[in-house]
This record gives structure tokens, sequence and C-alpha cells, in this order.
């Protein structure tokens, strides 16, 4: 009697994991928070100012669903996040004009960004798997809410009196990859730093950032 009723027991959970593995939601979204991680280049410096030391970003925020077929393979992403990045470059003070000092300037920028990410997402998800490949192309714009700059001590002069930050950037986005690990590639369109004025040379900088994003959930 006592082996019966193990082996009833056995065969009702059996019956209960088949239907938990045959239950599928064909409504399911891949709402997603995600972290990314890049290295940044400068582009566009005129003479003065050349790219020192380690220049990196880092993100994260959540992104909303939006499919947009029947497989719900093809999706529209929008999200809201976060931006810090950190900025390290030289200017050669005496190519500035007027020249107020001959020599080198090091410097450094940090800007903490709130972000609008918009993506077309292209993915080989089901409603049963988990681990896929991504194919993410789009566009972000941020806002500067908040900067500090830091000047070599050296030399008596404010940053400021050379360049500028715009209060908003924007630029394409690309992440593509498996599962949690993608490649992310930010390309700015816009002039994150730009002359001063009063300064003759023209500074319209952007940037480039390559590095990883992670898709947590």
């Amino acid at each position: 009697m006592l082996r019966t009723a193990i082996l009833f027991l056995l065969f009702i959970g059996s019956l209960q994991a088949q239907k938990k593995d045959m239950f599928v939601d064909d409504k399911y979204l891949e709402d997603q928070l995600y972290f990314n991680l890049t290295y940044v280049q400068l582009l566009n410096t005129p003479d003065p100012i050349d790219q020192s030391g380690f220049s990196f970003g880092v993100g994260l925020g959540f992104i909303k669903d939006f499919p947009l077929n029947k497989k719900r393979n093809i999706a529209l992403g929008a999200g809201l996040g976060y931006g810090f990045t950190n900025y390290y470059f030289n200017i050669k003070l005496d190519e500035i004009v007027p020249p107020i000092e001959v020599g080198t300037l090091n410097n450094k920028i940090n800007i903490h960004t709130a972000e609008l990410p918009l993506e077309l997402r292209f993915r080989g998800s089901t409603a049963s798997k988990y681990k896929f490949w991504r194919f993410y192309p789009g566009f972000k714009i941020a806002y500067v809410f908040a900067n500090k700059t830091t000047s070599d001590k050296a030399y008596d002069y404010d940053i400021r009196d050379i360049i500028t930050i715009n209060d908003f950037i924007y630029g394409l986005t690309f992440s593509a990859g498996y599962n949690k690990w993608n490649l992310h590639v930010y390309y700015g369109l816009n002039d994150l730093l730009n002359n001063a004025p009063g300064n003759s040379y023209e500074a319209n900088i952007n940037d480039i950032r390559v590095g990883l994003i992670f898709y947590i959930f």
C-alpha cells in the first residue's frame, strides 16, 4: 500500500512538472535592466587638445519592450537611464590665442546624464527561450544635469575659459551579442565640447564609446 501511494505521488508530481513545462507565455516581454561599461575616445579634437589617460563611461537603466510582430522577436524598446562619463585630455596653452601661459594643462571632466535610449530590437527569443542572440540598433539622447571639471594645479587657468559642455548630447547606439554578454557602441552625432566664447580656434568635439552592455532581466 505504501509503495502504491509513493508511486502515485511521483506520478502526480511528474504531471505537474509536465504541465509547468507546457505553459507558454505568448505575451512575453523583454523588459530589461541594463548596465554598460565603455572606453571613450574623443573625436575631432583641434590641435591644442590631445586625449590623455583612460577615459571611460558607465550607464544603467530600464528599457520597456513593445513587440511589433506576432512572434514577438521584433520589438521597439524605449527606456530611461543614468550615465556617468569621465574624460581625460591635455591642452597646450602655448597654442591658445592669446596664450595665457606656455605649457600643457592636464584636465579631467566628469559628466552626469539622464538618458533616453530608443532601440529597434531584432532577437532570437521565444516564449520559452531565455538565452538568445540579439541585434539592437538605436538612438540615445542625454541631458547633462551635472558636471565637474578639474585642471592641473600647476597652472592658474580655468578650463571653462577654453571649452564649454553642451547641455544635450545625442548619438547612435548599437548592441549585439548573446544572452547577457553583448558588444555596445555609441557614436555621438552632436558636439560634446565646444570652444568657449572669445577663442579663435574651433573645438567642436564629439566622442565614440565602445564596450560591453549587460541585459540583466
